[in-house]
């Protein structure tokens, strides 16, 4: 609310040394000032703070010393400088009021997108895929490394990163995030409900976690997976199954294994890196 209140006062000081421009100077000459104040307004929201106040303090200077060598220039009298003066503390007023304004609506942003993050980081589920979202997913994974370990069971984890384009039935091509879709509720179909996790670990690529199972348990649970992909008619179950890697959890390597494990899969640079499972 403060800062909303802070952008309609600067916004409001703006106008009004907008129009009191226009009544010391011809129109055209505060329409040139004008269209010079907005172009400074965009460059104060582009560049970095540091940048745009040391644009701000050279226009100031620079306009400061054109107009004391004009007045040396042309022998201004007193009644002339006078108004130079008022001009020049117009014309610097609404530079600061834009630079001003410009800083505040940047901090806006920042805290805005700083506040998503932090939203995105809560959020336990993914809303477009319906399953666990990234940091749940990997808080849970965490706990499960940690029994898996103490009981010394055997964990499979199940990656599946999805291309950038996918061609279903009859040549329609598919978005990731619809295909991720399909993927993620067949995958939820999969497992056994309260024991076994799925997640969305990049904008990609979906995890699967099976706990208290080797690989042979794996591809018994991958079966199951291609059979429901057979029952929907939206993508090819083949295709879909030559994205899947499936690894071991590394439980006696510690976390931090698990962790490279994820991030590895988890990078969105490439699906080509991740063909060493299987």
């Amino acid at each position: 609310m403060k800062r909303s209140v802070s952008v309609a006062v600067l916004t409001l000081i703006q106008l009004m040394l907008a129009v009191w421009l226009a009544l010391l100077v011809p129109v055209g000459v505060a329409w040139l000032v004008l269209a010079a104040a907005a172009l400074l307004y965009g460059l104060f929201l582009f560049l970095s703070p540091l940048r745009s106040f040391t644009l701000l303090v050279a226009v100031i200077l620079l306009h400061a010393f054109a107009a004391v060598a004009q007045g040396w220039k042309f022998g201004w009298d007193v009644g002339t400088q006078f108004q130079s003066i008022v001009l020049q503390l117009v014309v610097l007023g609404l530079a600061a009021a834009s630079w001003a304004q410009a800083a505040e609506l940047r901090r806006w942003a920042r805290q805005y997108e700083e506040a998503q993050r932090q939203i995105a980081a809560l959020r336990k589920m993914d809303e477009a895929v319906s399953v666990l979202s990234a940091n749940e997913f990997k808080d849970r994974l965490k706990a499960i490394v940690v029994s898996l370990r103490r009981r010394n069971e055997p964990g499979v984890i199940i990656f599946v990163s999805i291309p950038s384009h996918v061609v279903g039935f009859g040549g329609r091509r598919y978005a990731p995030e619809a295909v991720l879709q399909v993927v993620g509720e067949t995958a939820l179909a999969s497992v056994r409900d309260q024991f076994d996790i799925v997640g969305r670990i990049s904008p990609t690529t979906i995890a699967i976690v099976l706990q208290r199972c080797d690989r042979e348990g794996a591809h018994r649970a991958l079966r199951r997976f291609h059979w429901l992909l057979l029952r929907q008619r939206r993508l090819r179950a083949d295709v879909v199954m030559s994205w899947v890697r499936v690894e071991d959890l590394s439980v006696f390597q510690g976390w931090p294994a698990v962790e490279a494990l994820l991030e590895e899969f988890g990078a969105d640079d490439a699906v080509s890196v991740r063909r060493r499972g299987g």
